[in-house]
């Protein structure tokens, strides 16, 4: 399937349509939320960014640091690949101390930990994304990292790319703790999302997405999102939320993280990015997964479990799960 100008244009958003209308969807939305819906949509359209404050319960955050201790711990148990200060390592061969380090990064976390799970599927996001999707929503990946990355103004679709629709991609992030301006927090760009306001880059051949035989770099699409933003006048806007808030952005709102001013600080935080349940890959799915119950379904979303994992659901969280609901 070429992944081209053409198939960006016919995927995208319902919410990015010209002819949406916030006033009239509410009008007939299906059920109540326990939020401003419209506020929200609102927010969106115009922004491309939502946030929910106090939206994940304290009990949550906890289990899922109490899982990441479980697994620094016992790491010879996990066939777990992590990075530290940017190097890749299976975390069996990594040093104790090194997983004390604040340049430990771990990549989807949510396929061992149910509390990974919990924080992806929060009933806020989950509830939230169901419009913008007009479908369920399902978790591509988790990122979960202490220090603030320094990443460069970026856009997600070019590399998170699992969903068969490129457009159908949002993504939440949750502070574990909360976030100071000399740790280098989360900065966006608000109204970058917006359908061509930034049109996608050619990396080659008419591919908007990066190729193994890709022309263009991961740098030139670096420069072409700064000549973006010079010619487009875009403002930068810091993120400064407290521990238990959430996040959520539209898959093409541009995003960095700013410079770390005190590298004492740590930015600790819990990244999910979603697709909806009807972009979501059978590859990336046990065989007949709703029949053998094979994922995690809350608030009207879902993780699956991957054919790929051998996962002995041995973290603390799942021993608690018969003692806790989910949130």
């Amino acid at each position: 399937m070429a992944i081209d100008i053409e198939h960006w244009n016919s995927n995208i958003l319902f919410t990015d349509r010209a002819d949406f209308d916030v006033d009239a969807y509410v009008a007939r939305a299906p059920r109540p939320e326990e939020f401003n819906l419209r506020e929200k949509l609102e927010q969106w359209r115009d922004v491309g960014i939502v946030v929910f404050e106090s939206a994940v319960p304290e009990s949550a955050i906890n289990a899922f640091l109490s899982d990441i201790d479980y697994l620094k711990s016992h790491k010879d148990r996990f066939d777990l690949e992590i990075e530290v200060r940017g190097g890749r390592f299976r975390l069996a061969d990594v040093a104790p101390d090194a997983l004390s380090d604040t340049g430990v990064k771990y990549n989807c976390l949510e396929n061992i930990s149910l509390a990974a799970r919990e924080l992806s599927l929060n009933q806020f996001v989950c509830a939230f994304l169901r419009h913008v999707f007009q479908d369920d929503p399902v978790v591509i990946q988790s990122l979960t990292f202490w220090r603030g990355s320094e990443q460069s103004p970026h856009l997600d679709y070019p590399w998170v790319r699992t969903q068969t629709k490129l457009p159908h991609l949002a993504a939440s992030w949750i502070p574990l703790e909360d976030i100071h301006p000399d740790s280098g927090p989360l900065a966006y760009y608000p109204g970058s999302h917006k359908h061509n306001v930034i049109p996608p880059f050619d990396w080659g051949a008419g591919s908007v997405v990066q190729e193994s035989d890709s022309v263009k770099t991961p740098d030139d699409f670096t420069d072409y999102l700064r000549e973006q933003i010079d010619k487009l006048n875009l403002r930068k806007e810091v993120f400064l939320p407290k521990r238990g808030d959430v996040l959520i952005w539209h898959g093409n709102v541009l995003h960095e993280g700013t410079r770390v001013n005190d590298r004492a600080r740590t930015r600790r935080s819990y990244v999910t990015h979603y697709t909806s349940l009807g972009a979501y890959p059978n590859a990336f799915q046990m065989p007949d997964a709703f029949a053998k119950q094979a994922f995690t379904a809350a608030n009207g979303g879902y993780v699956f479990d991957h054919p790929w994992i051998n996962d002995a659901r041995e973290l603390p969280s799942w021993r608690k799960a018969t003692e806790e609901p989910m949130i």
